[in-house]
């Protein structure tokens, strides 16, 4: 009878090894496998809701450049052109709070050119050149009722508004470059020589920058995010806990204005709007993220010999916190609202500054909107939008600002 002799501990310990690389190695290519499944045909395979599906495209989860109306070129998302009349509800802050509204106000926007913008010219037959997002787009008061329209009225004068949702402070900077040359065709060259950049303090100067990024950078490493499990990681942090968490957790607040009576006029704040009573402001790098972003747009105007007026707006926190009754406050929201409020006017404050430094005209809507016996009126009471009214307010204040239109 043969022995072998006892397999030493040496040889043991190496196929263990062995066997777990190879174990780790198979678990790996399962999961870049499943992250390039997920990045390229995720909006296919699972069911996520329209506004899940937005904030996955923009956070890096799904490929933008599938999407059909992504444009490399702005890096960023247009409507479907050739789009036509869309009634749309109003309430993003009520939808975002888990309340519905059995009849809620609509706005009706005009069809959607070949470029993406709900125009019913080309660029070339413009005189001014409107740069923003769905504030500039009217999404609060409809096309006919927005911020160009009733521009346009005021001055007689041809507007083209290159306004989307989504488009922050970059797009701006990449539309300026798109509409004043001829990549787009010479009838989407801006033939005029005015242009105004509608900001919003909000998401213009945060989220839509870091979607901005993230689509930049997604493509800049192309294929090679798969390596490290780009999309599957950013899925694992995607925060969806839905609208009722943030109603169940209080982070939904109906606030009063101050007044006579038992039932004064409301109006809905949401989460998005109260940061941490610790938020102090822009960070150094998104300080310098804006600063550059308009000394780059500023010399490019200069260069095609335009002028770049940029129009400030506020939040409607911003606006209507003064106005609020505070012995009606909820607790919560009177502790942390005061914070966010600062926070927001320090990036109101150097957004200005930033422009001017830039050699840029400013117009700054806070003090002007803020200071107003009808500020109430001013935004929706369930909408982030500001209303027709609001609208009315900021194309006075521009033709008031900058006579010479």
């Amino acid at each position: 009878m043969t022995t072998h002799p006892p397999r030493s501990l040496y040889l043991t310990l190496r196929a263990v090894v062995r066997a777990a690389v190879v174990a780790l190695l198979l678990v790996y290519v399962v999961l870049v496998t499943a992250d390039i499944a997920l990045y390229n045909y995720g909006d296919r395979v699972f069911t996520f809701t329209p506004m899940q599906k937005a904030l996955l495209y923009r956070n890096g989860v799904l490929s933008a450049v599938r999407h059909p109306d992504y444009r490399p070129w702005l890096t960023g998302f247009v409507e479907t052109p050739g789009a036509g009349l869309a009634t749309v509800p109003l309430g993003d802050t009520a939808r975002a709070c888990g309340q519905t509204e059995a009849a809620a106000p609509t706005v009706l926007l005009a069809p959607v050119d070949g470029l993406g913008f709900r125009n019913a010219l080309p660029p070339s037959r413009a005189d001014v050149l409107f740069l923003g997002d769905s504030f500039c787009q009217g999404a609060g008061s409809g096309t006919a009722q927005s911020i160009p329209a009733l521009f346009a009225q005021k001055t007689g004068q041809a507007v083209y508004a290159a306004c989307a949702p989504g488009l922050g402070l970059f797009h701006y900077a990449r539309l300026l470059d798109a509409l004043t040359t001829d990549g787009l065709g010479p009838d989407n060259r801006f033939a005029g020589k005015t242009v105004y950049m509608l900001v919003h303090v909000g998401d213009d100067l945060t989220t839509d920058i870091a979607a901005f990024r993230q689509h930049q950078t997604d493509a800049l490493v192309s294929h090679a995010r798969h390596m490290w499990l780009a999309s599957l990681l950013a899925l694992w942090d995607f925060d969806d806990a839905g609208p009722a968490a943030a109603q169940s957790a209080g982070q939904c607040v109906q606030a009063a204005f101050k007044g006579n009576g038992p039932t004064p006029p409301t109006a809905l704040f949401g989460p998005i709007a109260r940061p941490g009573p610790g938020a102090a402001g822009p960070s150094p790098a998104q300080e310098d993220e804006v600063r550059k972003v308009f000394a780059a747009t500023s010399v490019l105007a200069r260069e095609r010999g335009l002028t770049l007026r940029v129009v400030v707006i506020p939040t409607a926190l911003q606006v209507l916190y003064p106005h609020l009754d505070a012995a009606r406050l909820d607790k919560a929201f009177a502790k942390a609202a005061p914070a966010a409020v600062k926070n927001l006017n320090q990036f109101t404050a150097f957004t200005v500054f930033a422009a001017e430094e830039a050699g840029l005209p400013v117009l700054d809507m806070a003090p002007l909107l803020v200071g107003r016996d009808d500020a109430a009126a001013l935004y929706w009471q369930m909408d982030s939008h500001l209303t027709p009214a609001g609208d009315a307010v900021v194309a006075d204040a521009m033709a008031t600002a900058f006579p010479a239109n």
